[in-house]
């Protein structure tokens, strides 16, 4: 409650006003999240530091604590060509999945976000789909669709399939971002003679790159390290860098696949990364909230 007392010269000044102590549930409960959370940092953070530390192990194995430290494993890499065939195979297939990504998702958000018909939420709920299906059941599916359809496993298949998974975050990054614009701007653009071009140009893109930028970063490290999805719509001459690592782990266990597995890390740290001093992690995990 707030106070107030006289001082030397006889004029009244307010005290401060003091807070009680939080009530002892509050601060357990407080304490039990935080302590939650580390625990789910650590779960999360230190299986990956383990891959990379394996990375330069010495020995022939993949072995922990490493026999020794050497970068002989990523000259192996570096040199393995199977692997950079697969590292391209899946950066391709990824730059053509963000490319048709943002072909499609950047002009569909504008009708599900601001225009009013019948269908939209229906619409809007079918297209986020595959964000809610596990990606086995995904995988699965497009597989039996191109069976029924006749169709032969190839490059334009796994990339349509991975299109289906990864458009959803330019759609839904794209309208939350859409939903926040005022359109007071767009409107005097008009008013001052600007084409519906020169609006888009100079006054929307402009507002939606945020959206559209970290949604295309997120589809490129979905579609690039996309196993569940891959596994069933890839053919066996077509094999990603993560179909290659599970191939890897079925015959052949040892340090190079920590060396492959430390360098798509090292890509989504990267692209991270670029995001952040582009965007901002701020605007980014906002959006995430408003998606979500």
């Amino acid at each position: 409650m707030r106070q107030a007392a006289a001082d030397g010269d006889g004029r009244v000044r307010p005290y401060a006003t003091h807070r009680g102590a939080a009530p002892l549930g509050d601060r357990l409960l407080a304490a039990a999240l935080g302590l939650l959370a580390a625990v789910a940092l650590v779960g999360l953070v230190f299986p990956s530091l383990l891959v990379m530390i394996s990375s330069f192990n010495a020995s022939d194995l993949l072995t922990f604590p490493p026999q020794g430290w050497s970068f002989r494993w990523y000259a192996a890499m570096a040199n393995n060509w199977e692997v950079r065939q697969a590292a391209l195979l899946s950066l391709k297939v990824a730059a053509l999945v963000v490319i048709i990504d943002l072909l499609l998702g950047v002009p569909a958000a504008f009708p599900l976000t601001r225009a009013r018909f019948r269908a939209r939420d229906v619409l809007m709920t079918f297209i986020l789909a595959p964000l809610m299906l596990p990606g086995l059941v995904v995988g699965i599916a497009l597989l039996f669709f191109y069976i029924l359809l006749g169709l032969a496993l190839s490059l334009p298949l796994l990339v349509i399939s991975h299109v289906v998974v990864t458009l959803p975050f330019i759609v839904s990054m794209t309208s939350a971002r859409l939903a926040t614009m005022d359109p007071t701007y767009e409107e005097a653009a008009l008013n001052l003679g600007a084409s519906q071009f020169q609006k888009f140009v100079h006054i929307v893109l402009p507002q939606l790159w945020p959206g559209i930028a970290a949604g295309a970063a997120f589809a490129f490290l979905l579609s690039f390290d996309n196993f569940a999805v891959s596994l069933f719509t890839a053919s066996d001459r077509l094999r990603p860098l993560p179909i290659l690592l599970f191939y890897l782990l079925r015959y052949d266990i040892n340090p190079l696949v920590s060396a492959v597995s430390t360098l798509e890390i090292g890509l989504a740290l990267f692209v991270l990364l670029v995001g952040s001093r582009l965007l901002g992690l701020a605007r980014v995990a906002q959006l995430g909230r408003r998606v979500a």
